[in-house]
């Protein structure tokens, strides 16, 4: 049960990071990589908070995940990891207004499906 929580945390510090990553992008606007600009770039993400606190959450989300690892099957966690997408079409529907089309809908219903069965195997 201890693994489930573990996992279930990095899954929600993996899509707090992916909405705090799109938040900075919105206040940061278009990019353009290349070369030239890299150091610009890293300069730019150091001074938004929301791309340096989703940073600080990926890399805690990428430390759960190897604690994860320790202890759970790969053939099992991983595949629940795809509750990483429900979570981040759910929170950007609320978050950034951004419309869910029916197939997202089915989806969603088909990824939670899976999830269920692989927990009860």
């Amino acid at each position: 049960m201890q693994s489930y929580i573990l996992l279930g945390i990095a899954i929600i510090t993996t899509v707090l990071s992916q909405l705090l990553f799109k938040q900075g992008m919105l206040i940061l606007g278009g990019i353009n990589f290349s070369l030239s600009n890299i150091l610009s770039l890293v300069v730019s993400t150091l001074k938004n908070p929301f791309l340096l606190s989703g940073l600080v959450f990926y890399g805690i989300s990428f430390l759960l995940w190897l604690l994860v690892l320790s202890k759970m099957k790969l053939s099992i966690a991983y595949p629940i990891t795809s509750l990483n997408f429900v979570l981040a079409i759910i929170a950007s529907y609320f978050l950034f207004g951004e419309r869910i089309s029916p197939i997202q809908f089915i989806g969603i219903f088909l990824i939670i499906i899976g999830v269920i069965a692989l927990a009860k195997s």
